[in-house]
């Protein structure tokens, strides 16, 4: 005769042994699908990978950065380089709603590469980009001036 409860793993235990992505709140980097950290700028925060330094903004963070007075030093860590492994799932998916991303330049900067998601209003840039968009140069504005008239 068996005891009531022998042989199985009582149901607090089975609860920590099993690790559930599912409950895990950390989107995935689109470009290397590596988990992102929450990095608190203000009072939000922004997603951005472990891996490659990517960062992904919700509708309207990235403006918020922008204007926060150290955000973009806090959130962006450089330009990284890229293992071969980068870019290696292909097609890049929104990690909030799994929809393709279009690939967009910066009105201002068209050497800004970002990718956007048409669902959400969310934005990918690569680490080091953010950077580089925070920092208009004279002469992006100049031209910037000359494409309106």
């Amino acid at each position: 005769m068996r005891r009531p409860g022998a042989g199985t793993i009582p149901a607090m235990a089975k609860h920590h042994a099993v690790k559930d992505e599912h409950l895990d709140s950390r989107l995935r980097c689109p470009h290397d699908a590596r988990l992102m950290e929450k990095v608190a700028i203000g009072d939000f925060t922004v997603d951005r990978c472990a891996g490659c330094g990517g960062m992904w903004f919700d509708a309207r963070e990235l403006d918020k950065v922008i204007t926060s007075k150290h955000g973009v030093e806090k959130l962006d860590i450089g330009a990284v380089v890229q293992s071969n492994a980068a870019g290696a799932l292909g097609e890049l998916h929104c990690p909030r709603d799994k929809s393709p991303l279009i690939a967009t330049t910066d009105t201002t900067q068209s050497h800004i590469h970002m990718d956007a998601c048409t669902v959400c209003g969310g934005v990918f840039l690569n680490a080091g980009e953010l950077q580089d968009l925070s920092e208009v140069t004279l002469k992006e504005r100049l031209r910037s001036l000359f494409k309106r008239t």
